[in-house]
């Protein structure tokens, strides 16, 4: 018996999911089972795609054809036939045109009688049998009574005169052919068609000598006439809602599929619902409202499992598919009791990874408090803007201010808030001496800009004194007041204030347009059907380096996109200004990127140089814009030679409960010889030389810029190094400092 433990994604292969980087990606997107469709496929299909399952290591049911009537083969793909014409249907195989066609099975044609109606194909085309005394002569003739195109190896139902039951197998040479091909392969399911009777199982069950699960097709007005038994013996049932609805009314489909759901459950046994589920996804992004309500209706019903067909075999959306039916499930599974949830809250995440701490943080105020004139004002640095502007819009959830004494410490010794959340730098503001004898615990603080303008409210929750030699070595590991992040503790105030804020107003800037807060790339992500995104932090224009890795994780990972996501606050002497990582990103995005494969912002914060440390933090502020992964270079955010180049990397090991995925990479060089570039951990250490090994290097990059020279293309792209060139060329600050 199969299990009823969750929902079940059933995914057909076909021309649109043929390769194993295909199925592979299917597989991580969590789809149980794989098939293919084998009314339109031969057995060496069959055999590929089983094979294909298995080097994946991902389950494969064996889809018999199954004694349907169909018609045969066609001269031409399409047949038109007019109203009127009259049509030879042949009792052996031709290859079928205006004036004669033939069925299959073969044996059909003799059981048809005059007055029979034909319907072909959905009723695009509908013909009446007229004549069948000319059987001796190996046909029957019909008439066609509605005008219509005919396709090759189209389903046929007949309505008799009175009610009138074919003598069909429940197996074809062919079902018998794959159902022996996958028991060759260890393929351990097979999903029977037009299964009409419970003997009918009993027959399959005997002719795989019990070797394989049965999953009973229901999709013929015979099977719902003996649905019990069927259930009775059966390991699971589908029901194919588009070829049951070739033999009822279309308006019944509904109550059906829960009348089989209901009976099956009764009796233990799982469904699966198949046809028409995301149908509008074969040519558009996004479904439609109906089918979203039915897929959700039919999960709250109980089914077990969901069946996409030409949506994968044959769409153009294949994996946005699975995305959205994996939302789609989830969604209705949250569903325990529906007047609990608050489905008009905007916060809700479906299936994109809950911010850090489980909460996207949200501080906002639309007006000022009555008394703001006779609160006392801090007047803040740039760098402490940012830092409110991101707690308040979530940025750094789950913080919702600056920290006081008791998180600070624990965030220090322990990496993690004192309620244990994982948080490795400290998040503080610190005023002088002056400004902290006239402020106490309890105090509303106005937080001013420059221009006087109130920022934002702090609610002043603790005060304490700043240890700036504990935090020094704590975070950075080192007293060298040349270290950029030593030196901006050392200039620091003596006085830390610890709460809440509320944000009144956000600061100005020139790159305020490429802003985007955790809210909105969120919705965006769900806009574009993107669960697994990857994340990169950078502080420096794109060289081929970067793209190498950026798109490596995500084809590593199976990502959906890439978010782009550099830092544009202050950084050191010698950095990209903001303008020019901008302008690279901007043209990789227009011409150089695979479309739709990217979304860019800027991370407007500053960087605080804290080698591993500041990794684990950067990968968390990506969590909560709704990153999955992020990626780690060597020496991610490091400086100078403070830090080993791989102990960002090991940092990540020290906390496993960090939801995010760091995607690590050594450093990226270029092999002449090869053409292709490559980590250097994958690089003989005695066959360097043979490789033509040369590595990719920032620093190299700059110099050669500096000089007005052009790096090798191969090295950072052309079309980006001449955006560069021509702002020196032009005298424009390109870099910090100079």
């Amino acid at each position: 018996m199969l299990k009823r433990n969750r929902i079940k994604i059933i995914v057909t292969l076909g021309p649109a999911t043929k390769t194993e980087k295909d199925v592979v990606k299917l597989k991580d997107k969590g789809v149980d089972l794989v098939r293919i469709n084998m009314s339109h496929s031969v057995l060496e299909d069959l055999r590929y795609f089983i094979d294909l399952a298995k080097k994946v290591d991902i389950p494969f049911i064996v889809d018999t054809e199954g004694a349907q009537i169909r018609v045969g083969d066609l001269i031409d793909d399409v047949v038109e036939f007019r109203e009127g014409d009259i049509v030879k249907i042949c009792a052996q195989r031709i290859i079928g045109s205006r004036e004669k066609i033939n069925l299959t099975p073969l044996s059909v044609v003799k059981q048809l009688e005059a007055g029979s109606l034909l319907f072909f194909d959905f009723n695009t085309l509908v013909m009446k049998i007229a004549d069948t005394t000319t059987i001796k002569d190996g046909y029957i003739l019909a008439r066609v009574v509605t005008s219509g195109r005919l396709g090759k190896n189209k389903a046929v139902i007949v309505v008799s005169w009175r009610k009138q039951h074919f003598n069909l197998p429940v197996l074809t040479e062919k079902d018998k052919q794959s159902i022996k091909l996958g028991i060759e392969h260890g393929v351990r399911y097979v999903a029977v068609s037009y299964v009409r009777r419970g003997e009918d199982i009993d027959e399959v069950r005997k002719f795989t000598d019990n070797k394989m699960l049965i999953i009973s097709k229901i999709e013929a007005k015979e099977s719902l006439e003996n649905l019990e038994p069927i259930i009775e013996r059966s390991d699971a049932i589908l029901v194919d809602r588009g070829d049951l609805s070739k033999e009822v009314p279309v308006e019944k489909i509904p109550f059906i599929q829960k009348l089989i759901l209901k009976k099956a459950h009764t009796m233990d046994t799982p469904v699966y619902i198949a046809t028409n589920l995301l149908e509008s996804m074969i040519d558009h992004k996004k479904p439609t409202r109906a089918e979203v309500n039915d897929v959700v209706n039919t999960i709250l019903d109980g089914a077990d499992g969901l069946i996409l067909s030409a949506e994968t075999a044959l769409g153009k959306h294949p994996m946005e598919c699975i995305n959205m039916m994996r939302r789609l499930i989830r969604h209705s599974e949250l569903v325990k009791n529906i007047d609990t949830i608050n489905y008009f809250s905007d916060t809700y995440e479906g299936t994109l990874i809950p911010p850090h701490g489980g909460k996207l943080i949200e501080r906002f105020i639309d007006k000022l408090p009555p008394d703001i004139n006779r609160m006392k004002k801090i007047k803040l640095r740039e760098e402490l803007l940012m830092d409110i502007e991101q707690i308040a819009i979530g940025g750094y959830s789950p913080l919702e201010g600056f920290m006081c004494q008791e998180d600070f410490d624990s965030v220090l010794d322990h990496m993690r808030l004192k309620n244990g959340i994982v948080w490795p730098l400290p998040i503080i503001l610190d005023i002088s001496q002056e400004q902290a004898d006239v402020i106490k615990v309890g105090d509303d603080v106005a937080l001013v800009n420059d221009l006087d303008d109130v920022m934002a409210i702090l609610h002043v929750e603790d005060k304490f004194k700043l240890d700036k030699c504990k935090m020094i070595n704590k975070v950075y590991g080192t007293t060298d007041s040349r270290h950029p992040g030593v030196k901006m503790v050392l200039d620091m105030n003596p006085i830390l204030l610890g709460g809440k804020i509320d944000l009144f107003r956000r600061r100005s800037s020139p790159f305020k347009e490429y802003e985007l807060t955790p809210r909105q790339t969120r919705q965006l992500f769900n806009d574009k059907n993107w669960i697994k995104i990857v994340g990169f932090h950078t502080r420096n224009v794109i060289h081929r380096g970067h793209e190498f890795i950026q798109l490596a994780a995500m084809e590593r990972f199976n990502c959906d996109g890439l978010f782009v996501h550099p830092v544009v606050g202050k950084k050191k002497k010698g950095d990209f200004c903001a303008d020019y990582i901008v302008k690279s990103y901007e043209k990789m995005i227009q011409d150089i990127y695979p479309p739709n494969s990217v979304v860019f912002a800027i991370f407007p914060v500053f960087s605080r140089y804290a080698g591993p440390r500041e990794a684990v933090f950067t990968a968390l502020c990506r969590q909560n814009f709704g990153c999955t992964h992020f990626i780690i270079g060597r020496d991610h955010t490091g400086v100078g030679n403070y830090y080993h180049p791989y102990e960002s990397h090991k940092i990540f090991n020290e906390f496993p409960d960090i939801k995010i995925k760091p995607v690590k990479f050594d450093t990226i060089c270029y092999s002449t010889k090869y053409k292709k570039y490559l980590e250097r951990k994958d690089i003989p250490l005695d066959r360097k030389e043979d490789f033509g090994i040369t590595d990719i290097s920032g620093t190299v990059i700059r110099d050669m810029l500096k000089s007005l020279k052009t790096p090798p293309d191969w090295m950072m792209r052309t079309e980006i190094s001449s955006i560069i060139l021509e702002a020196l060329n032009n005298k424009e600050k390109v870099f910090i400092g100079e």
